[in-house]
């Protein structure tokens, strides 16, 4: 990765600092990041629905015990679409970032340009993120693998429960549906905190990379904000300072975090 200052490059009289615009994570990315876990999620309940449910009902029909059949059977194939549900969602997600790196670099670029009138061509490449992303991919691939490992354990859970303790059909269709929904929520959290993270990663880096030292806390100015933060919005810290925020973590680190760090450029 190439290092250059900012403040070196373009012309500005001694003194002045420029904040650089801010830039947002992308609504877009974190759509498609939901998008491909609930494809998963949804492939997952149409397995449990079509091929699981009906014979834990002719278990509880017949009063019996869970056979043995049906959990070495059943439960395997439910694994086994587990583990090709994560490697599926893994790459998709994995294109997902990569494409958002593109978009900020480009838009960082395009900024740079506007604003302080510098090409930026020369220093700044995709390339640059390889590594970080690498690291970024890997943390989410075990994120979506946690994800659809405990739904798939929690299914055959509640399964066994009901069947074992002889519930009616009912309750495990009414079980199963409440797993599914906490799943979902699940799968939000994890689009938009992972896609809010990336977004603070990059602008850090970038900003960092152009010399950029100092930088601003700025929120998203609406209702979600949290009392916390709306305190820290226009406080200026130095990247590695700890921070006022949970655990002293810079903007769009702390857990759901939509906050932004704006890069402040000073001659």
């Amino acid at each position: 990765m190439m290092r250059y200052k900012l403040a070196s490059l373009a012309k500005r009289p001694k003194g002045v600092a420029v904040a650089l615009p801010a830039i947002s994570a992308s609504i877009g990315a974190e759509t498609a990041y939901l998008k491909a876990l609930r494809a998963a999620l949804r492939e997952m309940a149409t397995h449990t629905r079509e091929m699981i449910i009906p014979v834990a009902e002719r278990e509880i029909a017949a009063t019996k015990r869970m056979t043995v059949d049906m959990t070495e059977h059943d439960f395997t194939t439910l694994e086994v679409i587990t583990s090709r549900l994560t490697a599926s969602a893994s790459a998709m997600v994995r294109r997902i970032l990569n494409l958002e790196a593109k978009r900020h670099t480009d838009t960082f670029m395009a900024s740079a340009k506007r604003v302080l009138g510098i090409d930026l061509a020369a220093a700044v490449r995709h390339e640059d993120l390889i590594d970080y992303l690498d690291t970024a991919t890997a943390r989410n691939v075990g994120l979506i693998k946690g994800l659809l490992d405990d739904t798939a354990k929690r299914i055959k859970g509640k399964v066994i429960d009901v069947v074992i303790n002889s519930r009616s059909a009912t309750v495990l269709r009414k079980d199963l549906t409440e797993q599914f929904a906490l799943s979902d929520r699940r799968a939000k959290l994890i689009a938009r905190d992972q896609i809010s993270k990336l977004n603070s990663d990059l602008n850090r880096i970038r900003q960092v990379q152009a010399g950029v030292t100092s930088y601003e806390w700025m929120t998203a100015h609406d209702e979600r904000v949290r009392p916390l933060h709306r305190s820290l919005d226009g406080v200026e810290y130095k990247y590695g300072e700890a921070t006022g925020a949970e655990g002293g973590l810079p903007p769009g680190q702390p857990i759901n975090c939509r906050c932004i760090a704006r890069g402040i450029v000073k001659f």
